[in-house]
């Protein structure tokens, strides 16, 4: 069920949250997201709410509901950062 968090913005109860870290890439904000069923990162414009999954892997959960971003940090505090 997908539910207006703003003017443009939903999220999907149905569908997973996933931390999404901020960084700039080639000059724009982007906000990145850890796929573990195609093992990459996929990037987002800079909000929360619900997306279309990037996933290469058609088996993913992903594929068939999307996912939330949920706000997590900048690129350099996600898990394993130097």
């Amino acid at each position: 069920m997908k539910v207006p968090v703003d003017e443009v913005a939903v999220i999907d109860l149905d569908a997973p949250v996933l931390p999404a870290y901020e960084t700039k890439y080639r000059g724009v904000v982007r906000w990145f997201v850890w796929c573990r069923h195609c093992r990459e990162w996929h990037d987002h414009g800079p909000a929360e709410g619900h997306r279309d999954a990037h996933c290469r892997d058609e088996s993913s959960p992903y594929w068939r509901k999307g996912y939330n971003l949920a706000y997590a940090g900048k690129w350099w505090d996600r898990p394993g950062a130097g």
